[in-house]
């Protein structure tokens, strides 16, 4: 079913459905960012000890050890059920928080913590410093409104709640560009965003940026694609929108050349149309990218030694770098060492990394449904964009775009798998050398969305029409269900926001 734009009625409430998607993903992340208790297993306290940093005016200068104010935090706050079981306590039970006792007793206690805190170094001190800045800007906001204690953590953590939200109507907007005709994509991809279980979105990191970031450089791409005269605005956003991907996440590179090639393969044809204003939009693309990038990198190779800040990181994790001639040993490139590889990386990319009581919050069943249906779903767009399917050019474009950013991002973590020998690092290791961190795919999680819908309505274009919405209806209903069965136990946690 199109959408009519000539009956208000239908706008108005097909955009009011949307808002309440968002609405709801953002109440999501609101009770889970509340329920789970700090700081979680996916480095919650390094990225927690940028923000303090940041805070301040002040980007690190090297792999230092945790601050004495981020652990004037972490000590009283931090929780052991992310890594330890009752078990492992007096009485098969977790103490109760430090922050909710007081007195001489607990000093010893305080004194130990701190102890063992104080050793850890944050070898994320050099990624880009986007997701801090603006981390800080909003802790700042909720001191000024008057949150302390827990709830200044807390409220660092709420700025994800905007931030799904924001994700959630990108989604619609992509999907209304490409394919305004089309209520399965429409729908479809706002609504697998707003109820996709991915645990990142209820911790402190740099991850939950990516998302925003690459769904708005995705957007100005899909304008490019469209416009027979670039405009200067356009360039000039397009720039800013790479700059912000990047300097949100490395691991966003490959979902920058996929855009920067997409666009200077259009550029061809615009050049020979509207020359002056083609070279002008691209020259403000470039100036606005490459003035931000280039200092961000000039920085790091001053105070890391490197233009990405990684060499000194990857010493400190214990890894080496393999001859090439051995990175075709690794069992990635067996069938069943590359679906170990797809497996893991999928049922992390769709519900997270986050363990409780140092086991992983997930359910076999819902991985195995993760990994299968995103395999299939995948070679089903694939297959529908080979046979055109009824598409236009421009959505061909656009869907293998898409496409090609999800396959992209995977593929990057896959040579990151097969190109290091991974020491004792706990994960990665060397039984397990695969690089399966689905939040590092976060980025491209507008793209994953549209292809998802997109296969799906590929699968049963012959059917009813309303059947693909039936069907991710079905996906959703199945992944929140999933979520809420095995992280129901967080709830009770007596370190959380609800018992503070």
């Amino acid at each position: 079913m199109a959408l009519d734009e000539s009956k208000p009625f239908i706008v108005w409430t097909e955009r009011i459905f949307i808002l309440l998607l968002c609405f709801v993903a953002a109440l999501r992340v609101f009770i889970f960012s509340a329920a789970f208790p700090f700081f979680s297993n996916i480095d919650e306290d390094l990225h927690f000890d940028l923000v303090t940093q940041y805070s301040h005016g002040r980007l690190p200068h090297f792999f230092d050890p945790l601050t004495q104010e981020s652990l004037s935090w972490i000590v009283p706050y931090a929780s052991p059920e992310f890594l330890f079981s009752p078990e492992q306590f007096p009485g098969a039970r977790f103490p109760s928080p430090l922050w909710k006792r007081s007195g001489p007793e607990v000093e010893p206690e305080i004194a130990a913590t701190t102890a063992a805190w104080s050793s850890e170094i944050n070898f994320e001190s050099s990624p880009p410093p986007l997701y801090y800045i603006v981390a800080s800007l909003w802790w700042w906001m909720g001191k000024r409104i008057g949150f302390i204690g827990i709830q200044s953590l807390y409220w660092i953590r709420f700025l994800n709640v905007a931030l799904i939200a924001i994700v959630v109507w990108l989604g619609y907007v992509t999907a209304r560009m490409i394919s305004p005709e089309r209520v399965d994509l429409r729908i479809g991809v706002p609504l697998l965003l707003a109820f996709i279980p991915q645990n990142v979105f209820y911790a402190m990191n740099n991850d939950v940026l990516s998302p925003v970031c690459y769904g708005a450089l995705f957007l100005c791409v899909l304008q490019w694609l469209r416009a027979n005269r670039p405009t200067f605005l356009l360039g000039t956003l397009t720039g800013l929108a790479i700059a912000a991907t990047y300097l949100t996440k490395l691991s966003n590179l490959p979902l920058i050349a996929v855009a920067l090639a997409s666009i200077i393969a259009k550029l061809w044809p615009a050049l020979r149309q509207n020359p002056r204003a083609t070279v002008t939009a691209f020259a403000a693309l470039v100036l606005c990218a490459a003035i931000p990038i280039g200092s961000w990198m000039v920085w790091t190779k001053y105070q890391f030694g490197d233009l990405t800040g990684s060499t000194t990181k990857i010493t400190l994790l214990g890894w080496t770098r393999k001859p090439f001639a051995d990175w075709w040993r690794h069992p990635i490139f067996t069938p069943r060492g590359f679906w170990v590889f797809w497996w893991d990386l999928i049922a992390s990319f769709w519900r997270g990394e986050v363990k409780w009581y140092s086991q992983p919050l997930g359910c076999p069943v819902a991985d195995g449904f993760y990994a299968m249906s995103s395999l299939a779903l995948l070679g089903a767009a694939l297959i529908g964009l080979r046979k055109k399917a009824g598409l236009s050019t421009f959505q061909r474009q656009t869907i293998g775009i898409a496409t090609l950013s999800f396959m992209v991002s995977v593929g990057f973590l896959a040579l990151l798998s097969i190109q290091f020998d991974f020491g004792n690092c706990i994960n990665p290791s060397r039984a397990h050398p695969y690089f399966t961190s689905g939040r590092l795919l976060s980025g491209a999680l507008i793209p994953f969305a549209l292809i998802y819908a997109y296969g799906i309505a590929w699968l049963f274009r012959r059917l009813n029409a309303a059947l693909p919405l039936v069907v991710l209806g079905s996906v959703v209903f199945f992944a929140t269900t999933s979520e809420i069965i095995v992280s129901h136990v967080i709830l009770a946690s007596e370190h959380n926001w609800f018992h503070r």
